[in-house]
Parts: structure tokens; C-alpha cells; sequence
């Protein structure tokens, strides 16, 4: 048992050691710098916003003129007529119906600013989870070493016949219980270097990130009607919500204006090879008289456009508060309870750990009450490093919502 936990030690030594060299510890600013218009992930959201401007070019085009020839014989006389016929767009449809596409264009661009304002709060929370899982590991390893240090002196204790057998094998299953949990803790570790890792550009070594672990103070945090405010101004969902809307309208307008003809102008040539033969010209104006398609369907369908954009901005104002009230209460009872557990359980674990052992060598306390007191002293590192990890992942949540980081 001894033999086999030195050996596991050995490797994970050899592990954590391996690509020491080249990691580089970054803070959240750092990582958030890397966020940036270059990268994949971004110029991915952005994307959108291209198709969307592209689409929006329909809706500038001029009609293309049309060219028709026409040769008729008869009795050997022949007549050729050549036209050309141009739509004329002169009722202002095709500009309403530009500044329609212009406001989708812009909803779409809103869209895009809010999924790059979420990908930056999954970036806080994925350095977050990598901050929790350095933590974690640092402290299973911290125990393991000192667990391991106590079973090799009540190894030699043992042999000189003054300790039991018992505790030195006791010892001993706890190193490879912590030893379990601590490649536990690596795994979550890789996992969460691999999470940021893809945010940022290719060619980045996941094993290399190592996030700076100085804890972020403590800030004041609005009010909720502040931060309401805040989230209707900035957040891209309300305001591309506000652009569909105006999107509506002037689909509404332009939808109004089928009901003005729009002039085709007709022009061209006419010959003939009559009497010598002859050349002489053609000029025509012509339009659709809208006496059964007046632009209804056109109407019905930009007005509910309008009310469904509405509807959902209204959905968002009452979903949005609530998550904003509901989020600001977890994050202030996290961060109290995140303070007590410092000033109580953490502040004592270390006393406890050493009453522990001088109690056992003092011969007053089993090898059990012992190895509890290390177990106890790690456990509420572990824990408070989650404590913090709960109320950061709230603040950044909150953070979201309101469309603020809040200084």
C-alpha cells in the first residue's frame, strides 16, 4: 500500500510538472481581450449580421427594363417594332420598403451585439469554473502531500514499535482516497482549461491557461430599477425588438402605397417596308390599376409583424425584472454566505487540524479523530473556493441580464 501510494504521487507530480514551463497565468480582463472581433467565435455571431445586409439588398433593386421585338408580314409587307418597357417606381414604395430592410439589418446587428455580450459572460464563467477548479485541486493536493507525510512518519513509527499497525494502514487508505479525488479534481481542472480554450483563436494549448486566482472585491450592487433601466438601453434583445418594430411600420406604409399605380413607360422604334420603306417612333405609358390586389395580404402581415415584436418586447420587460430581482438576491445571499464560511469554518480549520495532532501524539485522540480533522481542514478549502465560484457566477449572470459589468 505504502509502495503504491509513493508511486501514484510520483506520477502526479510528474504530470502537474510536465507543462509547467509554458503556462502563463491570465486574469479575467486578459481573457476577455482575447474575446475580441478576431476571434472564431465572434466572427461567427458577426456573420449574421452579413446575411442579414445582404438580404436587406433586395429590397434597394431598380426593376429591370424589359426589351421586346416584334416582325409581322403581311402580303409582303413586313413592320418591325422594337421596345423597351422601364417600371417606374415613383410612389415611394420601394424607399419604404428599403428603410424596412434598413431597420431588420439593424435588429439583426442589436442581435449580434447581445450574443457577443452572452459569449463574454460564458467566458467569465468558464474562467470562473477553471479559478474553483485550481483551487480544488491545489488543496486535494496540499492534503494528499500532508497525509502522505504523516503515514511515513507513522511508517517509522510503527517499525520502532511505537504506533499501530492500524494507523499507519489507516493513513495509508486515506492518501489513496484524497490521491482519487484530487485526479478528480485535474479532470474538472482539464475540462475547464479546455472551456476557455475555446473561446479564444485556434492554436491555443488548453493545458497552458492557468487563471489568475486574486479574488474580485466586493461591489455595490444597484437597485433593481436601476438595473432594468440599464438592461432596456443596452441589451440588444429589447432594442432589436424596438427595430422590428419600426421594421413593421414602414412595411405598413409601403403596404399602403399598392394601392397607387406605379407607370411602365413603353419606347422604342417602328419600321416598315412599305412605299420605300420608313422608321418612325413608339411611346407608351402604361400601369396596373389595383382594383383587386390593394396591398391587404402586404398589411395583414407587417401589422402582426408589429404586434408579435410587441408582444414579445412586453414578455421580455416582465422576464427580464423578475430574473434581475431573482439574480440580485443570489448574488448578495451567496457573497454573505460566502463571508460567513471564511470568518467561521475556514478561519478555524487549521486550528482544529493542529489540536488534532497534538492530541494524538499527546495519545488522547485515535488515529480516526486524527485523519477526520485533515479531512475537515481541506474539505472547507474546497468548499469555500465553491462558495465563491456560487456568488462570482451569480454577479456575472446579473451582469447579463442587465447589460452591465458592473465596475
Amino acid at each position: 500500500m505504502r509502495t503504491r501510494s509513493t508511486w501514484l504521487a510520483g506520477v502526479a507530480l510528474m504530470c502537474a510538472c510536465a507543462p509547467a514551463a509554458a503556462q502563463t497565468a491570465l486574469s479575467e480582463a486578459d481573457s476577455l481581450a482575447r474575446l475580441s472581433m478576431d476571434s472564431p467565435r465572434v466572427r461567427a455571431i458577426r456573420s449574421a449580421v452579413d446575411v442579414a445586409r445582404a438580404d436587406a439588398l433586395n429590397a434597394g433593386r431598380w426593376p429591370n427594363p424589359r426589351l421586346n421585338v416584334d416582325r409581322e408580314s403581311v402580303a409582303g409587307v413586313s413592320e418591325t417594332l422594337t421596345t423597351v418597357l422601364q417600371p417606374l417606381p415613383i410612389t415611394g414604395r420601394r424607399t419604404l420598403e428599403k428603410d424596412s430592410a434598413r431597420a431588420l439589418v439593424d435588429a439583426a446587428t442589436r442581435r449580434a451585439d447581445d450574443a457577443v455580450w452572452r459569449a463574454r459572460a460564458d467566458l467569465r464563467l468558464a474562467f470562473a469554473d477553471l479559478v474553483e477548479a485550481q483551487v480544488r485541486e491545489r488543496e486535494l493536493t496540499r492534503s494528499h502531500d500532508r497525509l502522505q507525510d504523516l503515514a511515513a512518519v507513522l511508517e517509522k513509527r510503527e517499525t520502532a514499535g511505537d504506533a499501530a499497525g492500524f494507523d499507519r494502514l489507516r493513513a495509508d487508505r486515506e492518501v489513496v482516497e484524497v490521491e482519487a479525488d484530487r485526479v478528480a479534481a485535474a479532470a474538472d481542472r482539464a475540462r475547464a482549461q479546455g472551456r476557455l480554450a475555446g473561446f479564444f483563436a485556434a492554436g491555443i494549448d488548453p493545458s497552458a491557461l492557468v487563471a489568475d486566482e486574486r479574488a474580485i472585491g466586493p461591489r455595490d450592487l444597484p437597485p433593481v430599477d436601476v438595473l432594468m433601466d440599464q438592461a432596456e438601453r443596452t441589451r440588444g434583445e429589447p432594442l432589436a425588438l424596438q427595430q422590428e418594430i419600426e421594421s413593421a411600420r414602414f412595411a405598413v406604409r409601403a403596404a399602403d402605397r399598392r394601392r397607387i399605380p406605379e407607370p411602365e413607360v413603353l419606347g422604342g422604334t417602328k419600321s416598315s417596308n412599305l412605299a420605300g420603306g420608313d422608321v418612325g417612333s413608339v411611346i407608351s405609358v402604361q400601369a396596373v390599376l389595383p382594383l383587386f390586389d390593394r396591398g391587404a395580404p402586404e398589411r395583414a402581415v407587417a401589422q402582426a409583424r408589429a404586434s408579435q415584436a410587441a408582444a414579445r418586447l412586453d414578455v421580455f420587460r416582465v422576464t427580464v425584472r423578475a430574473e434581475i430581482a431573482a439574480l440580485r438576491a443570489a448574488a448578495l445571499e451567496r457573497r454573505s454566505a460566502a463571508e460567513r464560511y471564511r470568518a467561521s469554518a475556514l478561519t478555524t480549520a487549521g486550528e482544529v487540524e493542529r489540536i488534532a495532532q497534538v492530541s494524538y501524539d499527546a495519545g488522547e485522540r485515535g488515529i480516526l479523530e486524527l485523519l477526520d480533522a485533515y479531512r475537515t481542514s481541506a474539505a472547507a478549502r474546497v468548499r469555500q473556493a465553491s462558495l465563491d465560484a456560487a456568488a462570482r457566477e451569480a454577479e456575472i449572470e446579473l451582469e447579463f441580464v442587465s447589460g452591465w459589468e458592473i465596475p
